[in-house]
């Protein structure tokens, strides 16, 4: 699609979506200020949930709230009559001392009671996890579901920048917006009921001491808030820079030939490494401030209870107050501080989860002109194929003034073939676009029936046409399911008949699977040819009312040519069919032909009335009256070999590992004195953090027996006991902070690592390792933008508090069995059997991976679809991949149930233990103090030491709910890290001798990797000389581009030996050989940079502007360059969307001449080049020829004629050579193919 033309065109007011210089689409100021603010935009996600899914969601919210009641029930019924009964036996003079007997019935019974009150605890529990969970899933699955099908509905302008949006969205966006209706969204409204709850308890027993401390307590809680704050900036910041290495990550994953023939690896990786530097360092500030907050938790929560205990103290001794309240008003209010401990981590992914759904309901919410249009508009009974344009103004919304349609006036009529010509950027394409509503028109009007385009139902017009592009766009599906999108409910046999009249089902019933073979991402399992007749037969089978042909006959060769062109002149019976080509050939027999140029019609009649005339287009006729044998090479059935489709992709093995076990990754990261540093103070201060809960509960133990001395022993005891608590508050705050600080910065000292060396890895792997199972482009992708995510969930600071959860556990327990062994060892066994309850969980691992498998791969097919959009939209096949992907999203949830259960029912029996233990204790423990052996106070404290322990497994396992996954995800980053390469091209080995161009294939065999049954090179032996000009040509499937691709030790050879200037090439070092070539291939690739970057990818060398424009002239893109507002400035766009085919082509070959080459490799360089440009082009190539060695892949009697050699292969064996006129003579093969 051409936007070359430089006009000025005043940007029209109806536009919604505006461009900024930076490449992204903002709101209007309109549209900002009725943007709705980011709570009301949260709960408007919730009407992608049933009835049935707010039913369940409920259920949770109920729960988690009667799960926060629980505790100041608890306290309240149970445990304070206790502490009073104690604190008064203790004191001395008290008659209850000797008396304890006769209250062993009385404690018994609210051991009881404890453990009823743990059954009621495991009931809500399990009913909060599994109802939180399968409505979050369930949610989870709609919303991802109408993103999917808000990006495959939104205008194309829209992703002329934008299209890498989904894959961030998906990797970050929704993943983490889950958090608002799984367990985390549940856990934070237990911790708020318990707080609630706990503050109206305390101002009950005692308003005076609930006073202070909550005012104490909010104040701290205020301080918490501004530092998490404070950290949201970093975070966003970093979320910004990940963004950028995904982007990075998709366009060379998306583009891999190219980057390494060009020699940019080191500039993608220093772009990649750059990204994920600053990435690390705003990291780092958030993690170190939510490691304060976290720390100033602790020490507020020790502040707290001196507040509480020191007005106790005051009021006791004032005779106001009862010492029995004191664990009342203290863990009632209190201990929702320190559950805010870990639930800081919580807090801070809502925080993150709430910007994440704020970012993607808006972009649902956002109903856009055309989104509105596929609802509404016109379907009439039937399709009147008279299509008008009436002076048709059209602009690219992303180039608005560069005007590319200029009053168009055209007539299609109906059951007529019409044709339009012309140059590359003449607007021909752009008519196609038009007519299928990928883009408005921004004056004038098209009518078909009578009726505007406008008022059109998009959905019922594009049911009514099919559309066959250049470029074919294929799935990475089987064959029978790539011709089905064509028609989603097409029985077999109308694919087979659509195949038979594209000329496909020859080759397809020679594959071992036939229309089952799967053919790749993009298709990269067929070559161009299959790929054009398979996309042909979709248009096919669709059996449409209008068919529109862009191009779609330019990839095959003459005889695949005439056959298909005979297809379609069949199916264009009895059908409007509109053609748009640059050869005569193409459009010869059409009843009407339009010739266009510079977006206006010049001429218009029938091929003979145009030849008439002797304008235009006659002088487009006269530069192609070689066209008719412009093609040599020829294609017969039998000539179509079964390697051209890879059937199945090569399973993953071990062996290709460098490294022998997975689990050495992180000790193999941190062999270095630096890290065992950070990680030696990392642990030092994780196991001093840890020691505060025993610490703890021994100063709360001193509190409650200090109320058992007199008055006047009081006051002095009091003030140390504060002192104490004080101190270890001071110490803890500093040790979790460093804890937190020094195991990110270990993290960070090893994850990027792992990260940029598995980024390098993959951009200097051979190409054969992406044919692999597992390591495709988009699985690739996938694993290096979530699995950091994962492993990060894990890790760093959430580590450290894991850590010091675990710790605390094992301090917990040492403490209480130093206090009292026998009370200890009868509370052991609940921890025994949650630990093997937590031992059986992981049977759940198998679905867990399969869960991650089949959510992995959703979104490697959902990004595909949307890299797509375009064929997606005119197929009009949105509802049948949308199912497709819902499907395969219901299938991960129901795989996830099978973990969701056994997590309910660890997490859940968790929970428990605090209420079973504390039951045994005091069941058990009365028996103790009756006889003496401990005092009711060190009772307290064990109880209070060991439940808090045993809260402490809960939040344990919800910090350590993703290590299986993230488990999972440092295996996969290590796998890409650490495989096997046998073509590093960033190594220094190798020779770097001076290269001249002598070109010597001795004796080579060559199969695929993933097709080893097939040969493709047969003993060929080839020889080219220096500064020569060498064409392939030969059937489709004979080896020519294989030739081209292990020049560039894209493969290696099986056999033989390929030798340049007398050297192996196995001998010379690889990046340097490659920075001898030049490579231009048939489909041209660029990347979201300006085109001055396009054109300096991978030039090593300091390039002076001149050398740049001097390619580009050469080139013959110079001029249109300077026609764009920016000129050499201007962006490219994402793979080059801004550009015609035509014109991405001519910067590939700018590309390829400013690196000077010795060796220049032109694999269908000129296919996509209109005549005119072509013959330009092809002028200027034969000018770079000169002095190098130059191989042609061609078809085009034009492009190959003044070869010094042509070269004539079949099925992988050179069977003619010589120059056209000796060739002819012969009248072997090459003269065949010319005579076909």
């Amino acid at each position: 699609m051409n936007r070359s033309v430089s006009c000025v065109l005043r940007q029209p007011t109806s536009i919604k979506m505006l461009y900024n210089h930076t490449g992204s689409y903002q709101l209007d100021r309109d549209i900002r200020k009725k943007e709705p603010g980011k709570l009301k935009t949260i709960f408007k996600s919730l009407r992608y949930s049933s009835k049935m899914d707010m039913a369940i969601l409920i259920l949770s919210i109920f729960s988690a709230i009667c799960l926060g009641l629980n505790a100041p029930f608890n306290l309240y019924f149970l445990l304070t009559p206790l502490l009073t009964t104690f604190i008064k036996a203790e004191t001395p003079g008290n008659p209850y001392h000797v008396n304890m007997t006769a209250e062993i019935p009385k404690f018994r019974g609210y051991g009881y009671g404890y453990c009823i009150v743990g059954g009621a605890t495991l009931f809500f529990s399990i009913l909060q996890i599994m109802a939180s969970e399968i409505a979050s899933r369930n949610i989870m699955t709609k919303i991802k579901t109408a993103y999917l099908s808000k990006m495959l509905s939104i205008e194309i302008v829209w992703y002329d920048k934008s299209q890498e949006q989904f894959v961030t969205t998906v990797s970050h966006d929704l993943q983490k917006m889950v958090a608002l209706f799984d367990t985390e969204m549940a856990n934070a409204i237990e911790m708020f009921s318990f707080f609630i709850s706990g503050c109206i308890a305390g101002f009950i027993v005692s308003w005076k001491v609930a006073l202070l401390t909550l005012v104490t307590m909010l104040t701290g809680m205020m301080v918490t808030f501004f530092i998490l704050r404070a950290s949201k900036k970093e975070g966003k910041l970093r979320q910004q820079c990940i963004r950028k290495c995904t982007k990075i990550a998709s366009e060379v994953l998306g583009n891999t030939r190219t980057v390494v023939s060009y020699g940019g690896e080191y500039e993608e990786i220093e772009r990649y490494k750059s990204n994920l530097k600053m990435a690390n360092k705003y990291g780092l500030k958030h993690s170190t401030a939510i490691s304060v907050g976290k720390a100033f938790n602790y020490f507020q929560f020790c502040i707290c209870y001196m507040v509480a205990y020191y007005f106790s103290v005051r009021l006791y001794l004032l005779d106001d107050f009862d010492p029995g309240y004191l664990a009342m008003v203290l863990i009632s209010q209190i201990n929702s501080m320190y559950n805010c401990t870990y639930m800081l981590s919580t807090i801070s992914d809502l925080s993150m989860a709430t910007d994440s759904a704020y970012r993607v309901m808006r972009f649902l919410d956002n109903e856009t002109n055309f989104s509105k249009s596929i609802k509404e508009g016109i379907e009439p009974d039937t399709f009147k194929a008279d299509i008008s344009f009436r002076n048709v103004q059209f602009s690219y919304p992303t180039n608005l003034h560069a005007k590319v349609l200029h009053d168009l006036t055209l007539d299609i009529e109906p059951g007529k073939v019409t044709a339009v010509i012309g140059t590359s950027g003449a607007g021909k394409s752009t008519i196609v676009s038009l007519i299928s509503r990928l883009y408005d028109v921004t004056a004038g009007q098209i009518l078909i029936g009578g009726v505007d385009i406008n008022k059109l139902n998009v959905s019922w017009l594009r049911n009514q046409i099919a559309v066959v592009r250049q470029e074919p766009t294929l799935f990475d599906t089987s064959i029978e399911e790539n011709i089905r999108y064509g028609k989603t409910n097409a029985s077999l046999e109308e694919i087979v008949e659509a195949a038979k009249i594209s000329y496909a089902h020859g080759f397809i019933e020679k594959l071992p699977s036939g229309y089952g073979s799967i053919v790749g991402e993009g298709g990269t399992k067929l070559s161009g040819g299959q790929k054009q007749r398979i996309a042909i037969a979709r248009a096919i089978v669709r059996k449409p009312k209008l068919l529109l042909l862009d191009e779609a006959t330019s990839a095959l060769d003459t005889h695949s040519e005439g056959i298909v062109q005979e297809a379609l002149d069949n199916a264009m019976r009895g059908r409007t069919t509109l053609i748009i080509a640059h050869r005569m050939s193409t459009v010869r027999k059409a009843d009407v032909i339009y010739a266009m140029k510079e977006g206006c019609v010049v001429e218009k009649g029938t091929h003979s009335e145009l030849m008439e005339l002797r304008g235009y287009y006659y002088s487009l006729a006269k530069i192609q009256e070689l066209e008719e044998k412009d093609k040599v090479v020829g294609l017969n059935e039998e000539s179509i070999p079964k390697e051209e489709l890879i059937e199945d992709a090569v399973p993953f093995n071990e062996d290709d590992l460098e490294m022998p076990q997975n689990d050495k990754i992180i000790w193999m990261s941190i062999k270095n004195f630096k890290m065992i540093v950070v990680w030696f103070f990392a642990i030092f201060f994780t196991i001093t953090s840890s020691t505060f809960l025993p610490t703890f509960h021994y100063i709360f133990s001193l509190f409650c027996q200090s109320f058992t001395y007199t008055k006047d022993e009081l006051r002095h005891i009091a003030l140390t006991d504060i002192g104490y608590l004080f101190g270890l508050g001071t110490v803890t705050f500093f040790s979790v902070v460093l804890s937190g600080v020094m195991s990110t910065a270990a993290t960070q000292l090893w994850l990027p690592k792992l990260q940029k060396k598995a980024f390098n890895r993959i951009v200097s792997m051979d190409i054969s390792w992406f044919d692999r199972s597992g390591n495709s482009p988009n699985e690739c992708l996938e694993i290096l933008t979530s699995s950091p995510t994962l492993i990060e969930s894990v890790a760093g600071d959430r580590a450290a508090q894991v850590a010091i959860f675990m710790l605390s556990v094992l301090f917990a327990i040492g403490y209480s069995f130093l206090v009292s062994p026998s009370i200890t060892l009868a509370n052991l066994p609940i921890f025994l059997v949650f630990f093997i309850i937590n031992c059986l969980r992981l049977k759940s691992r198998d679905a867990d991976a399969r869960s991650a498998f089949l959510t992995t791969r959703s979104t490697k097919v959902a990004t595909e679809y949307v890299q797509n959009v375009k064929t997606i939209q005119i197929l009009n096949c949105q509802k049948y991949v949308i199912s497709r992907y819902q499907d395969m999203l219901v299938c991960s949830q129901k795989e996830a149930n099978v973990s969701i259960a056994w997590y309910a029912a660890v997490y859940s029996f968790s929970k428990t233990l605090i209420r079973w233990s504390m039951g045994i204790l005091f069941i058990y423990g009365t028996y103790v103090i009756a006889n003496g052996n401990v005092r009711g106070t060190s009772l307290i404290s064990v109880v209070f030491t060991l439940s808090m322990a045993s809260s402490l497994a809960g939040p344990t396992l919800i910090l350590t709910s993703q290590y299986p996954a993230a488990r999972q995800a440092i295996k996969q980053l290590y796998r890409i890290a650490y495989a096997k390469n046998s073509l590093n091209t960033l190594t220094d080995q190798g020779m770097k001798p001076e290269i001249s161009g002598n070109i010597l294939f001795q004796n080579v065999m060559f199969t695929y990797p993933t097709r080893e049954k097939v040969q493709v090179l047969k003993e060929l032996n080839l020889k080219i000389e220096a500064g020569k000009t060498v064409a392939l040509v030969g059937d489709s499937g004979c080896g020519k581009s294989t030739i081209v691709s292990l020049l560039e030790r894209f493969y290696l050879p099986n056999e033989g030996k390929i030798f340049i200037d007398g050297n192996d090439i196995n001998d010379i070092n690889v990046r340097y050989l490659r920075s001898q070539m030049g490579l231009v291939s048939q489909e041209p690739v660029l990347f979201d940079m300006t085109i001055k970057e396009n054109i300096l990818y991978g030039s090593e060398e300091k390039v002076t502007m001149d050398k740049i424009i001097e390619a580009a002239k050469i080139a013959n893109i110079h001029n249109f360059i300077m026609k764009l507002p920016q000129a050499y400035d201007t962006s490219a766009g994402e793979r080059g969307s801004k550009l015609s085919g035509g014109q991405k082509q001519r910067i590939a070959i700018a590309r390829a001449v400013l690196r000077n080459p010795k060796i220049l490799l032109l694999d269908e360089a000129t296919s996509a080049l209109d005549t005119e440009n072509e013959k330009a082009v092809q002028k200027a190539l034969e000018n770079a020829s000169i002095g190098r060695t130059t191989i042609v892949i061609a078809h085009r009697l034009s492009t190959i004629r003044k070869a010094d050699k042509i070269v004539v292969i079949q099925s992988g064996v050179v069977v003619e050579e010589g120059n056209h006129e000796q060739l002819m003579e012969r009248r072997g093969h090459y003269y065949h193919l010319l005579s076909r």
